[in-house]
């Protein structure tokens, strides 16, 4: 009897203490949900577009834009590097995350 009226309280008392409704946590969690899964859409792309195709990410930003024609692209959490060589006339596109250089590519 003792232990049943123990274990109410502590429920209560956790109840109590909760800030966040578990109705408040499903829909946060839901928005997050969509939210990383529209950015790993929009990351595939632009994935699949500058490594196979070596063409300029489609969902990017151009930020950032270099005297010799490179460009720094930003995206929802991630960048893409166009790097342009004037000497071969090449341009190539390197994929990445906010805060990690240029050196660390995917």
């Amino acid at each position: 009897m003792k232990s049943k009226r123990l274990k109410l309280a502590r429920k209560e008392e956790q109840k109590r203490n909760r800030t966040v409704s578990p109705k408040v946590r499903k829909i946060t969690a839901i928005i997050c949900t969509v939210i990383f899964g529209i950015a790993i859409s929009l990351f595939s792309v632009d994935l699949m577009r500058a490594k196979k195709n070596n063409q300029p990410p489609m969902f990017c930003y151009p930020l950032i834009e270099y005297e010799n024609g490179s460009t720094d692209y930003y995206g929802l959490f991630y960048k893409v590097w166009k790097d342009y060589d004037p000497f071969e006339d090449e341009t190539r596109y390197y994929v990445g995350f906010w805060f990690i250089p240029k050196s660390f590519n995917i």
